[in-house]
């Protein structure tokens, strides 16, 4: 549906006030004697779930924006799988700026963004990163987390934040008798294997449900995780996303409403101050529906690295956000990604149980300890593992208005002392085991962090430097690197710290 330049600042008018009233008020004369604060985030993964349900309780008044759609498990086919993998599976809709706008396209669950020499993927849809991640809840050693982020608390993200992250999410280790199943032999394979020449295993935090996934062990109901079907959502209802949880619980509070299928085109400040969106709100399939205008006093950036960075970045260039902060795009990163296969003499045909829910950590490189993920696939006789260490050299994001796009800029690490190391690691594994490398997906990475980095871009609270009341919460925040770990946790965990320094100190001035 087209929208007129008059209907469309007659639409932008009315949902600008209407934001700006207590929620289930009509009329906005009260609501503006009454001063009411309220808010808009944009983005619904890990650290959009976090804002969210920090501003519900808080009792600020809070829209939550998502481009993706709302998945709700139906049945056995809800979700793509690796055997049936269609269009559900990825974000095909052209921007409205882009050359090839009004094209038909799909929102599916993954967007991929290319670069020149590396391409990422992010979350497309209520949830984000949560519905389309391998389950890993990890934290970081204390050692390289001081590293990647010295101005910042272990001890208190550690006894605080980490903790609140896994209690709300639910998330817990495999246990012993699901890890002791026939569906589970490639993970018991790991950890021998790696126990065997010196690296330390562990069992980080997962979130999914393990009495579900015993379910499926059983055959009380029809598998999807144990067979290694975890990626895309989950047909079992067993992945804990966060909107099982975080999501829930905001909407629970009466303050916070999610609008899915709405695409944020570009941010614009507001004269004497809050911030404007630009919206569209889309079909499934692309099409327009409407496009409008909404306006807070606060605004949450927590779209991902990608994302959020392209929406500063676009807005700064459409001369909409008019503050001279030139660090926005800076100090990217792949989380020192790479993602490594071997042919492995005792992996058989059998599926490989998911989700990745062991891990290893090599420190024989005490300046460049790499971590690597046992990632199940049922790709006989592969045995796959996710390696990360802290990358050495940064990238950087950037935009170009003319043709709508993202750009990276990275120099491809094949050389680097970190790259070095995770190689090195990986030959060590295999010389062990009597396995074989063998090539695997080698240019996309599954965890692009930074662009508006604290204590570059923004503040240690993710307030941006040169804006008012413009927060970024997710991980555009950490300098392209999580410390040598899956970063999911230490996203959510950085968000729970910053909302709580937000609603604590900032808001309250």
């Amino acid at each position: 549906m087209s929208v007129s330049r008059r209907s469309f600042i007659q639409r932008s008018s009315l949902l600008a006030a209407s934001v700006l009233l207590p929620m289930g008020c009509s009329d906005g004369t009260d609501a503006a004697r009454a001063g009411q604060r309220t808010a808009i985030v944009i983005g619904s993964g890990f650290a959009g779930s976090v804002a969210a349900l920090r501003l519900g309780l808080a009792g600020i008044p809070t829209i939550v924006l998502e481009r993706g759609q709302q998945w709700t498990v139906a049945g056995t086919d809800t979700f793509p799988t690796t055997t049936n993998f269609d269009r559900r599976a990825t974000w095909s809709i052209p921007s409205s700026a882009s050359s090839q706008a009004g094209q038909p396209g799909y929102a599916g669950l993954l967007e991929t963004i290319a670069g020149a020499n590396v391409a990422a993927v992010c979350g497309a849809c209520v949830g984000g990163g949560s519905l389309v991640y391998g389950g890993v809840l990890i934290q970081p050693a204390q050692t390289e987390f001081e590293r990647v982020f010295p101005f910042l608390s272990y001890a208190e993200m550690d006894s605080i934040y980490y903790r609140r992250v896994l209690d709300t999410i639910g998330a817990a280790p495999i246990p012993d008798d699901v890890l002791a199943t026939p569906n589970y032999a490639a993970h018991r394979t790991f950890i021998r294997d790696n126990s065997a020449i010196g690296y330390e295993v562990q069992r980080p935090h997962t979130g999914f449900d393990w009495n579900i996934i015993r379910q499926e062990i059983n055959g009380e109901i029809p598998p999807a995780a144990s067979i290694g079907e975890y990626a895309f959502g989950c047909n079992s209802n067993a992945k804990l996303s966060t909107d099982k949880n975080y999501l829930r619980d905001a909407v629970a509070t009466g303050n916070v409403e999610i609008r899915s299928l709405t695409e944020v085109e570009v941010i614009r400040e507001r004269n004497p101050q809050g911030y404007s969106v630009m919206c569209r709100q889309l079909s499934a399939e692309g099409e327009v529906l409407d496009q409008y205008e909404l306006a807070a006093d606060y605004l949450f950036m927590a779209a991902g690295s990608m994302n959020t960075t392209r929406l500063l970045l676009k807005s700064q260039a459409t001369g909409e956000l008019k503050g001279a902060n030139d660090r926005v795009g800076h100090g990217w990163g792949t989380n020192g990604d790479l993602l490594l296969a071997q042919n492995h003499p005792e992996v058989g045909t059998g599926f490989q149980g998911g989700p990745a829910c062991i891990a290893s950590v090599d420190r024989s490189d005490a300046q460049h300890p790499v971590t690597f993920m046992h990632s199940p696939v049922s790709i006989a006789p592969i045995q796959l593992q996710m390696s990360m260490s802290v990358p050495d050299v940064p990238g950087q994001l950037a935009y170009d208005l003319q043709s709508d796009a993202t750009l990276i800029n990275w120099e491809k690490d094949t050389n680097t002392p970190s790259a070095l190391a995770r190689q090195a690691s990986f030959e060590r594994l295999i010389t062990s085991n009597g396995g074989a490398q063998t090539p695997f997906i080698q240019d996309q990475i599954w965890h692009p962090l930074g662009g508006a980095v604290m204590n570059d871009a923004c503040d240690e609270l993710g307030q941006l430097y040169g804006y008012r009341n413009l927060f970024v919460v997710d991980g555009s925040l950490l300098p392209g690197s999580a410390a040598g770990v899956n970063p999911a946790l230490t996203v959510a965990a950085n968000a729970e710290r910053v909302m709580e320094g937000i609603l604590g100190g900032v808001l309250r001035r």
